[in-house]
């Protein structure tokens, strides 16, 4: 996927039941990053639960842009998930 930081790859966690969603960002160059994420139930919804690590050697101002990275992010994903569905497309039948 593209990032900020240039295209990278992307290694989720197995698919399980227990909504974590944890994972690696590999960078072409460099360590990889692990992003641990949770979704939990609340209710009839969910909140998601994102946990940004600053880094060894990460400047302030470069962990504050990562950190406006990952809420556009979830921002984005917040209003995908509150947004009506799209109407069905009419079957071939009708």
């Amino acid at each position: 996927m593209e990032t900020p930081l240039g295209p990278m790859r992307v290694r989720f966690t197995p698919p399980n039941q227990h909504g974590v969603l944890d994972h690696t960002l590999i960078p072409e160059d460099g360590a990889p990053m692990y992003n641990p994420m949770r979704v939990v139930a609340n209710g009839d919804g969910s909140e998601v639960v994102f946990c940004l690590f600053q880094r060894a050697g990460v400047s302030e101002a470069a962990f504050a842009a990562d950190a406006d990275w990952v809420r556009r992010d979830l921002a984005r994903l917040k209003a995908l998930l509150e947004s009506e569905p799209a109407p069905a497309a009419p079957s071939a039948d009708a």
